[in-house]
């Protein structure tokens, strides 16, 4: 959709909302996420070979609309992200297999296992043989967190085939490899191979291997295209949820597969300190607070440039248009006025809001919580 367009539809929408709308808001286009939910699956060839992963999401509204779409596999990174995809499955009836992908301690293995009630399955990361041999005490489906060069999590393959016998476990098999090859980027192709390689010669090694998980957003091209991957006989399935709204930072797969920005925020200009400069009120806890700036661009406004963020503030720079003349594209933003930010990294965006505005296209239909944003209390309760 061309920029100015977007922002007019959504300066209408945002028109539409009750009065007294708070900024910075994050604004979320529920038909672009339909539209990039549908991109992803036609790409990925099925829907049984996407595990999209909600730490991008985190609220029931985009849940569910995965849920619709057929979507039965999930990733979360956290324990509410957990509770979240049991209690929308519930809410919808079908039986749904979660992936929590994140070395999780011991001592919440119980409390994690108690929560696969009914037909629900829940999966964990093993990060090393160790850590296999004491989840495999509760009833959890495990999985190897295989490192394939991010060097995060997860042991190497050399170390799976030396100490993570499954038979010496006293294990009948487990759910699968789990490999991320967040260091690559969307060009990385012969490293991406490489690593795949990998998982491929330990799932025949160690012969008893449901499924091999990759690839955020900007690995999946790869792993789709790799041979060995698709042969089986075990499932090869991709973990890209960034892309179900999109941001800055995956431009380049976003371009490849006909995917659109879907979350904005919705940020004011406070003040004009200089000729040249204006700052919004979207600083470090509005808007992606793990990267170096520039944190986002601004729609129709490429001529202005995110500098350093505080805390509240987000200092933009008046440069030279795209023509390279001296003028910027169009007048210099007045007091108030509301701009629409992409973020550089939505999934961390997404996590500083409590709530959305849903529009879609040029109309608000609501708002909605985030309810897995943030950490969860201190005391982490069995399931209710």
């Amino acid at each position: 959709m061309d920029e100015a367009d977007r922002a007019a539809r959504l300066d209408r929408a945002l028109a539409a909302a009750p009065a007294g709308v708070q900024t910075p808001a994050l604004v979320i286009d529920l038909d672009t996420v339909a539209a990039n939910i549908a991109a992803i699956i036609a790409t990925a060839g099925s829907v049984d070979r996407w595990r999209p992963h909600v730490k991008t999401v985190k609220q029931g509204v985009i849940i569910d609309m995965l849920v619709d779409a057929g979507v039965r596999r999930f990733k979360c990174a956290t324990l509410p992200e957990l509770d979240l995809l049991l209690a929308r499955a519930d809410a919808k009836g079908v039986a749904i297999d979660a992936l929590l992908a994140y070395p999780v301690p011991v001592a919440l293995a119980a409390a994690i296992a108690e929560r696969a009630h009914g037909e629900h399955r829940i999966g964990v990361l093993a990060d090393d043989a160790d850590h296999l041999a004491a989840l495999s005490r509760h009833r959890l489906a495990l999985w190897l967190d295989v490192d394939i060069g991010m060097h995060r999590t997860g042991s190497s393959a050399d170390h799976w085939r030396e100490h993570g016998n499954i038979g010496i476990q006293g294990l009948s098999g487990i759910e699968g490899l789990h490999g991320y090859e967040g260091h690559l980027g969307w060009h990385d192709r012969d490293p991406a191979f490489a690593a795949y390689d990998v998982l491929v010669a330990l799932a025949d090694a160690i012969g008893d291997v449901r499924t091999i998980h990759t690839s955020g957003s900007h690995g999946f091209a790869h792993a789709l295209a790799h041979p060995g991957l698709a042969r089986g006989p075990w499932r090869h399935e991709i973990g890209c949820g960034t892309l179900v709204l999109s941001d800055v930072a995956s431009t380049a797969p976003a371009d490849a597969i006909g995917v659109e920005p879907a979350a904005f925020v919705a940020a004011r200009v406070v003040a004009h300190p200089g000729k040249g400069r204006l700052t919004l009120d979207a600083g470090s806890k509005a808007i992606t607070p793990d990267r170096p700036p520039p944190s986002c661009r601004v729609l129709t406004h490429p001529e202005l440039v995110a500098g350093k963020a505080s805390e509240e503030h987000l200092p933009m720079t008046l440069t030279s248009g795209s023509s390279g003349s001296s003028s910027p594209s169009g007048p210099t933003p007045v007091r108030d006025a509301i701009l629409w930010l992409v973020p550089d990294h939505v999934c961390t965006t997404v996590n500083l809001y409590r709530e959305a505005i849903y529009v879609r296209g040029d109309r608000f239909v609501g708002t909605g919580p985030i309810e897995a944003a943030g950490r969860a209390g201190p005391w982490y309760s069995p399931r209710r």
